[in-house]
């Protein structure tokens, strides 16, 4: 099946359109407290969203409006909010009372559940982890719904680099960042075709950054393939040359 990618919206501390994205190396990650406008968000609802909810629905906006009913919403962070989670944790230890905001919004598939709340979208939706291998696994997870019979599915990828007491775990170059792309069984104007491999086996030299930064080098670059190493496997995106 061919499978094409038509659409794909990003955002990082001052990268937000394509042409600052052609700028973008792994070299140099952006950093900062830089939160996007998420615009689409109502004001009472914004205020309560950390940046790595913000930066979800700041790249997932324009597809929110009349979402077919049959097309899958995919999310997925390797890390989740671990900021709020973090808050949460101290203040437990400090025997203070948990934030009811805070809790709420601390659980993996928070930002998922306020966009399809606020967007009114009823189609199945699924929040994901894995590891290292967290988009492919969503990249996966979404052309396993196309190969099912869906024409279109919607994936949102969100990251925020790991709180300050996990920075010692850290096991990959981080930065805040959201991606979200337009997978469909059918081109449109602008459309690539696009292909993920996985390779059996581990990679012996896992990449320095996350899987997320990789991909977006290599997406808004020229190359026609680029392979991502971590502890578990080798993916390899790959994009024809037949774009609309």
């Amino acid at each position: 099946m061919q499978i094409w990618l038509t659409h794909c919206n990003a955002w990082a501390p001052g990268y937000s359109d394509v042409e600052q994205w052609r700028e973008f190396t792994v070299q140099s990650l952006p950093a900062g407290d830089e939160k996007p406008a998420a615009s689409g968000v109502p004001a009472i609802l914004r205020r309560r969203l950390t940046r790595w909810g913000r930066q979800a629905f700041e790249v997932a906006e324009q597809f929110g409006t009349d979402w077919p009913d049959s097309a899958p919403v995919i999310f997925s962070s390797r890390h989740g909010d671990t900021g709020r989670t973090f808050k949460l944790l101290q203040s437990l230890a400090n025997n203070e009372p948990l934030s009811p905001n805070g809790f709420s919004l601390s659980v993996h598939n928070s930002a998922l559940g306020l966009f399809s709340i606020i967007k009114k979208l009823q189609a199945p939706t699924v929040a994901m982890a894995g590891g290292r291998d967290t988009l492919a696994c969503a990249w996966q997870e979404a052309v396993s719904w196309l190969r099912d019979g869906a024409e279109k599915v919607l994936l949102i990828h969100s990251e925020e680099p790991l709180a300050s007491l996990y920075q010692g775990y850290a096991d990959e170059r981080e930065m805040p960042a959201a991606l979200a792309v337009v997978l469909a069984t059918k081109p449109l104007t602008g459309s690539c075709p696009v292909e993920l491999v996985c390779h059996p086996g581990p990679s012996s030299m896992p990449d320095s950054a996350s899987q997320m930064v990789g991909f977006l080098d290599w997406w808004f670059g020229d190359a026609p393939q680029w392979q991502s190493h971590t502890s578990r496997h080798v993916w390899e995106w790959r994009r024809g040359s037949a774009c609309v």
